[in-house]
């Protein structure tokens, strides 16, 4: 990308907002599920310049559903930072295809980046179908190469996740971190929950991730230090509805000398449907020079004695 103005012409413009002091966790920044939020509001843009309008895809019983996402976190973005959405096809399949998604704050800086596989599907058979030719037609025109940014680092690539039953996950090491009910104001209008609250279970559950770890979280941000998440892919396998409980399970995957890797796998409480996947990369954080260090020697030790490598099955 040698001319950024000309890239960015080729982008669909969306969302444009700013981040609001109530999005922004105990580090001091947007928190990553409102970073989905804003993937979000940027695919009605998206939407739209395919030829699906909110009226018609009602009336026809149609909508888009998320299937995989991942997003690397280039910028922190503080309360009252601006943000502004664009995105174009990377890849048009027969029924899903391959989004990017960028947000840059007012002067042109990356704040973060997404490669999303999105799917048509039936809203009342809850299937994926065929997209539209018009809108076949439309995606070939607006699609690009894949930025690297947006392109996968320390997360590798995911792919269709089948079903994991809740013993297998407790047998590999995964442990409750959290439990809540999925509320109608989660839900979006085709019907399920959407895709923000499904990364906002993960970070509720994160606290009593590192609690249960026996790492004094609270004590280390007294310290000035944290954490930051660095890059994210989820995978949703499951709907959640409205009336739903959901249940995390978490496991630390991998220590490095300044970041680590945890794996969350929501369940419906109810059915025991594995709901969805994450794989997240996060790094230790100086809160006041707001950047990655090495982790304190006593948290890389408690860290490393808890680590649960992924199955090779």
């Amino acid at each position: 990308m040698t001319d950024p103005s000309d890239f960015l012409s080729k982008l669909v413009p969306g969302y444009q907002g700013v981040a609001q002091k109530w999005e922004c966790d105990n580090m001091g920044h947007l928190n990553v599920s409102y970073y989905f939020g804003r993937s979000s509001d940027q695919a009605f843009f998206m939407r739209h310049a395919l030829g699906l309008d909110p009226a018609s895809l009602r009336d026809a019983g149609h909508g888009t559903v998320a299937l995989e996402e991942h997003c690397r976190f280039h910028r922190e973005v503080p309360s009252g930072g601006m943000m502004i959405g664009r995105s174009a096809v990377i890849e048009p399949r027969a029924r899903t295809m391959v989004v990017y998604q960028e947000f840059r704050d007012a002067h042109g800086a990356l704040q973060a980046a997404f490669r999303t596989v999105i799917g048509f599907f039936d809203t009342k058979a809850r299937r994926l179908m065929a997209w539209p030719e018009a809108t076949r037609e439309k995606a070939a025109r607006l699609t690009i190469d894949l930025p690297p940014e947006a392109a996968p680092l320390r997360v590798p690539a995911g792919g269709v996740i089948g079903q994991i039953s809740r013993a297998s996950s407790i047998a590999e090491g995964f442990f409750r971190t959290g439990a809540t009910g999925v509320n109608s104001w989660e839900c979006d209008q085709f019907g399920h929950m959407n895709t923000m609250f499904y990364v906002r279970r993960q970070t509720e559950a994160g606290p009593h991730f590192w609690q249960l770890l026996g790492l004094d979280q609270p004590g280390l941000i007294a310290s000035g230090r944290g954490f930051a998440v660095s890059e994210m892919r989820m995978n949703y396998v499951t709907e959640l509805y409205e009336g739903d409980m959901v249940e995390t399970l978490s496991v630390l995957r991998e220590v490095s000398d300044r970041g680590a890797r945890v794996e969350h796998r929501l369940y419906n409480f109810a059915t025991g449907a594995l709901a969805a996947v994450s794989d997240t990369s996060l790094v230790s954080f100086d809160l006041q020079t707001r950047k990655a260090v090495a982790w304190p020697d006593h948290v890389r030790a408690i860290l490393q004695a808890k680590l649960e490598p992924a199955s090779q099955d």
